[in-house]
């Protein structure tokens, strides 16, 4: 028996974004073993994933100990083949010496950063981050064939019209304003809408902020509320959302709901944006200081912020509108 080992250890989009390799590696070898090791944080959204054979997790609040003990686990499995999808200091402890063919994404990482500190931009004809998992696997026989993230089942719809709305993200300058959401909540509100906001545990007082400025009857906050595992169907029942670019992002376009999400600091061509029809990304092309950061930062650089400030409320609410 075939044997596979894929380690992304997070984050929550990144994670997401691994679905349509799976999907393929398991359509091409059903009798396989294919296991994904995670971080423990990241467990309830890998359950989800119907293809995979086993899940281990990783804590890595434990520090180094847990690493050695779940490197034991893994080398008894005699794996065929190890798909690092992660690639940091964490994931190359964990490959070393637990046997397989060792196969390491390449991430393209100075082109990237060539793109933000100069503005020189050779990611335009490079693979997005699935075609760069595709790339790791190739010697598996498979090839990308433009498959979209999925959670492998259909979700079931509410009768009652709600709108998801999705404020945090990890960095302070992903971030769309607040009062921008409160101003397109307000919008939906008036149209009939329940609000329901979504994020991780510490976005919840940032989030209760936003939710504070509307009527109390009508909104829902729920970070914090449900677990990992549970969000994507509690998303599924949305008739839309709104989000920065977040993990919240990657679930709404893997559940399948309209999705609009404001790109500020970051730019499609580092490749995290979602290929599912559904999500429509805003970002502010007029600008030559973007991309500032891969990731996210905690200012803006150039102290104007105008990524996020130019990306006006009245435009999502127009986007909305045409539907």
């Amino acid at each position: 028996m075939l044997k596979i080992l894929i380690i992304r250890l997070s984050s929550l989009g990144d994670i997401i974004l691994t679905t349509p390799l799976i999907r393929e590696l398991r359509e091409k070898y059903p009798d396989a073993r294919i296991d994904f090791v995670v971080k423990k944080d990241y467990a309830g959204i890998v359950q989800q994933f119907p293809w995979l054979s086993n899940i281990y997790t990783l804590d890595s609040s434990i520090g180094s100990e847990e690493i050695v003990q779940l490197k034991k686990e893994l080398k008894k499995n005699n794996y065929d083949h190890i798909l690092d999808l992660h690639n940091n200091f964490r994931s190359v402890k964990l490959r070393k010496g637990i046997g397989g063919k060792i196969r390491i994404i390449n991430k393209r990482t100075f082109k990237r950063w060539l793109l933000v500190k100069t503005k020189i931009n050779l990611l335009a004809n490079e693979p997005d981050i699935i075609g760069r998992y595709f790339e790791t696997a190739q010697e598996l026989g498979i090839t990308d064939t433009g498959k979209t993230m999925t959670l492998g089942k259909e979700f079931p719809r509410s009768q009652i019209k709600k709108a998801a709305i999705c404020p945090g993200a990890k960095h302070w300058n992903k971030r769309w304003l607040p009062e921008y959401y409160v101003e397109v909540s307000k919008d939906l509100i008036a149209k009939g809408y329940q609000i329901e906001f979504f994020g991780s545990p510490d976005e919840n007082e940032y989030v209760s902020e936003i939710a504070s400025q509307l009527p109390e009857d009508r909104v829902t906050n729920l970070c914090g509320k449900i677990s990992l595992g549970e969000l994507p169907q509690r998303m599924a029942e949305c008739s839309l959302a709104i989000t920065n670019d977040s993990g919240m992002m990657h679930i709404a376009a893997a559940v399948g709901i309209p999705t609009i999400s404001i790109f500020g600091p970051t730019v499609r061509e580092f490749g995290f944006m979602p290929r599912n029809k559904n999500v429509r990304v805003l970002e502010n092309n007029n600008l030559d200081c973007r991309p500032c950061t891969t990731m996210g930062l905690d200012h803006c650089p150039k102290g104007h912020f105008k990524c996020i400030k130019e990306i006006k409320p009245e435009i999502v609410v127009e986007i909305m509108a045409r539907g």
